[in-house]
């Protein structure tokens, strides 16, 4: 996916904008750490066009969450629910 320098500079001035919406220093600061990176990508003579790798996504295996398990038989029991006594 190539990203033009138009995108790159409304992404910029959407964190200008929350960065002076910021109520805390902290918030501030990472508004302009992520401003200065799209301005460093732009002057960066070496990125003519920009590409982002599409992320890969992992899937794992479901596991069952009860083991097929044959009930304990009790002589003392009335029926098969817990609640038979």
């Amino acid at each position: 996916m190539d990203i033009s320098s138009r995108q790159m500079l409304d992404k910029i001035e959407e964190l200008v904008l929350k960065a002076k919406q910021a109520n805390a220093e902290d918030k501030v600061q990472g508004y302009v750490i992520a401003i200065k990176s799209l301005c460093e990508v732009m002057v960066d003579e070496n990125a003519v066009n920009i590409s982002i790798p599409k992320p890969i996504t992992l899937t794992q295996p479901v596991m069952s969450a009860t083991p097929n398990v044959e009930p304990v038989k009790m002589d003392e029991a009335n029926g098969e629910s817990l609640f038979d006594f």
